[in-house]
């Protein structure tokens, strides 16, 4: 993590079919989750997703993260949705959890580095922060949300062209 911090983190970018990406991460971790009862469910669409430059291996990486954290905060609600939608600019990527969200007053730090916020659950405090440099380093966005009738609502917004 310090790697990047000092901003030596290097990406691999690459021209990338991040549907398939995000399908593969997706369908792989959903055998895990069911093994848990957890239904991971990806809202598939037949928009064309455009291939963008990124680096493959890191978005896997934040996809992968995004969804553990979806299944441990969020995995009383026992269901996670997942889709990838374009605008004409973005790539689009939701991950949803019905569990029960984030206190308010957390959402603005949940982000940040080392912060674990209340709930019991352990980690270390870094997914989400290296979750929004990454994105950040492709140019894009994540947020987090309390979705509207529960849980929490991650997007992240991943431009088509640097």
């Amino acid at each position: 993590f310090t790697r990047m911090q000092d901003g030596r983190m290097t990406l691999a970018v690459e021209m990338t079919d991040i549907r398939g990406e995000f399908e593969d991460t997706v369908y792989m971790y959903g055998s895990r989750l069911a093994q848990d009862g957890i239904q991971l469910v990806y809202l598939d669409n037949d928009e064309d997703i455009p291939e963008i430059p990124c680096d493959p291996q890191r978005m896997r990486q934040v996809f992968l993260n995004l969804l553990d954290n979806a299944a441990k905060h969020g995995g009383s609600g026992k269901r996670i949705e997942a889709s990838m939608s374009f605008d004409g600019k973005d790539v689009i990527v939701r991950i949803r959890d019905f569990g029960p969200g984030i206190p308010e007053d957390e959402l603005p730090l949940v982000k940040k580095k080392f912060y674990k916020g209340s709930s019991s659950v352990r980690g270390t405090g870094i997914g989400l922060a290296v979750c929004d440099e990454i994105v950040e380093m492709h140019g894009g966005t994540l947020t987090l949300e309390n979705a509207e009738g529960g849980g929490t609502l991650v997007t992240i917004r991943l431009p088509a062209e640097h």
